[in-house]
């Protein structure tokens, strides 16, 4: 099949474009990045001419852009994009529910939320990894010793959440709400959505800064709220203090953001790339620990499947999802609270032999079922059921 792919500068995904070939499909990759199309006419207008010239049999992306959807619908040609964030806040507008679009979310809760709302082309997929690519990655002696520690953390603390930028404005109402929420929902992951935001908390904060609401998608005030201010409030709260627990009893690294701020006594490390220096970090670390962004209601993270694509080990808060899709105490050792967390942290670097089994096991179940290849075709499945 001829594919038109359109990538993000943020979310950087090579291997889809080296799986599609692999497999046999002739693909080219769009000049442009979605960040550079949006809300800019005269690309939609280019987007159009270059559909025209090329003919694909479909457009896919990981990041929904709505001059595509317009582009790609005038001409009657399918367009998928395959969600790698939860919530996908670029799919949150009108064109989404084009009959051309077709919607793959890796968060099942998000999914049924949006064919609820009306999304008829809504479907749940879960991430994968470029276990090909990954095994040609080459690590040298130095590189082990740089990158070895008992555990490590690579992703972000969100100190820099729009919660805190705006908290100013807020009034003690607004904001003893919100702290009540996270210091009732906070550090708890049994699948309970803890992000609960009353109409009257809203109210107080259309009073108190209207600004807020200002955004494009066709998200509800509630939702929008919820997602984008009160969780990656309280995903910094946990991944800030948890961090401060850790370092107190391990070796813990944290591959972070330069704008982060991080507790004293984490050993802090430039961010490194997903492409090369995190894969590095993955297999070198004896523990590697995932704290899911809390807007991801149910749904597996995509370091998850790039730490096992290593043959690291995984020790992850518990999501709804996970036991769907491998075996905990097996494949991944999952925690519910921090207490459990240290406790298997401490129990899995005392017992190397169960860590590399549970790590090995992992790594197989990746490479068998959760592969860019595997997850494409189910995706050309849908658009194309007899292919």
């Amino acid at each position: 099949m001829k594919i038109l792919f359109v990538a993000s500068e943020k979310q950087q995904m090579p291997g889809i474009i080296i799986a599609l070939a692999r497999m046999g499909h002739e693909v080219e990759m769009y000049e442009t990045p979605v960040e550079k199309i949006e809300n800019h006419e005269e690309e939609e207008d280019a987007i159009d001419r270059y559909l025209h010239k090329m003919k694909p049999d479909f457009v896919l992306s990981n990041v929904f852009t709505r001059e595509v959807a317009r582009a790609s619908n005038r001409l009657e040609i399918k367009y998928a994009v395959w969600c790698m964030d939860s919530p996908s806040f670029p799919a949150y507008v009108p064109e989404a529910e084009y009959d051309n679009c077709y919607l793959f979310y890796f968060d099942y809760r998000e999914c049924e939320q949006k064919r609820r709302q009306g999304q008829r082309r809504a479907y749940h997929m879960p991430l994968a990894a470029d276990i090909v690519q990954n095994e040609k990655l080459r690590i040298t002696d130095e590189e082990i010793r740089r990158y070895a520690c008992d555990m490590s953390f690579v992703g972000g603390m969100y100190t820099n959440n729009m919660y805190d930028r705006a908290v100013e404005a807020f009034s003690p109402q607004v904001r003893n709400a919100v702290s009540d929420i996270i210091e009732q929902g906070a550090f708890l992951w049994d699948g309970q959505d803890r992000l609960q935001v009353s109409e009257e908390l809203l109210m107080a904060v259309r009073r108190d800064c209207p600004s807020v609401f200002n955004h494009p998608s066709v998200m509800s005030d509630e939702f929008f709220f919820k997602t984008c201010y009160v969780a990656r409030k309280m995903t910094n709260v946990e991944r800030v203090l948890m961090m401060d627990l850790l370092a107190k009893q391990f070796d813990i690294h944290l591959y972070t953001w330069d704008t982060e701020k991080v507790p004293e006594g984490v050993r802090r490390f430039p961010e490194v790339s997903a492409a090369d220096g995190a894969l590095k970090v993955y297999c070198s670390s004896k523990i590697n620990l995932n704290i899911t962004l809390r807007s991801i209601l149910s749904g597996v993270p995509e370091r998850i499947f790039d730490v096992m694509s290593m043959g690291g080990f995984v020790l992850s808060n518990w999501q709804e999802e996970i036991p769907e899709l491998f075996v905990e105490d097996k494949e991944i050792v999952t925690y519910k609270t921090p207490e459990e967390l240290v406790d298997k942290a401490d129990y899995y670097l005392k017992h190397e032999e169960q860590r590399k089994q549970i790590a090995a096991n992992g790594y197989l179940k990746v490479k068998e079922h959760f592969t860019w290849e595997k997850q494409l075709e189910k995706i050309i499945d849908v658009l194309y059921p007899k292919h």
